[in-house]
């Protein structure tokens, strides 16, 4: 009968061991799985927004929001972006910033590339300089700058190909100008 009960109370010992054993296991597991979702959703990357898709394009300089009817068509990459209005005259907006230039230079530039000065256009409380030239095949183009610190912000508009007359596009094109810079805060 020794024998019997103590096979029987070692049995218990293994069981109650095992048992125990096997809870702890089973937290482990329960907490690795944890952590492991946990790690897995901090590494997961965040889905990155189609380019046409983003709606507001920053830099150290300026924000840029995206006007309705317009798409990015690429990337913030320092300080230069591009964006497009898919409606004729088709127009490319590409902010930018110049450093170690002043506004008497870069309209001393724009003369030099035969550009004509428009009327300056004010928005959000900053005064662009704007400048406007024909290029080859009846592409129309304006550069704008206003002063930030040492240096400018610039956007550069530009015509695609069209069916409009000349005067038609230049003038959607300057309102182009104006809903973009409505758009651009300067930091």
């Amino acid at each position: 009968m020794k024998k019997t009960f103590f096979s029987f109370a070692i049995a218990a010992v293994v069981a109650a061991a095992m048992a125990s054993c096997g809870s702890k296991t089973a937290n482990n597991g329960e907490n690795q799985d944890s952590a492991a979702v946990e790690n897995a959703a901090e590494a997961a990357p965040q889905a990155e927004v189609k380019i046409e898709d983003q709606k507001e394009l920053t830099c150290d300089a300026y924000t840029l929001t995206v006007p309705d009817g317009w798409k990015a068509t690429s990337r913030m990459v320092n300080s230069s972006c591009n964006m497009k209005l898919k409606q004729p005259p088709f127009t490319t907006a590409a902010p930018n910033t110049m450093s170690a230039m002043t506004p008497e230079k870069f309209a001393a530039e724009r003369e030099k590339e035969n550009y004509t000065k428009l009327d300056d256009v004010t928005a959000n409380g900053h005064t662009f300089s704007v400048f406007y030239k024909e290029g080859a095949n009846d592409q129309q183009f304006i550069m704008s700058c206003t002063g930030r610190g040492d240096g400018l912000v610039t956007v550069k508009f530009m015509t695609g190909a069209h069916k409009l007359d000349k005067a038609e596009a230049k003038k959607i094109l300057e309102e182009n100008v104006k809903t973009v810079l409505e758009k651009l805060t300067i930091k």
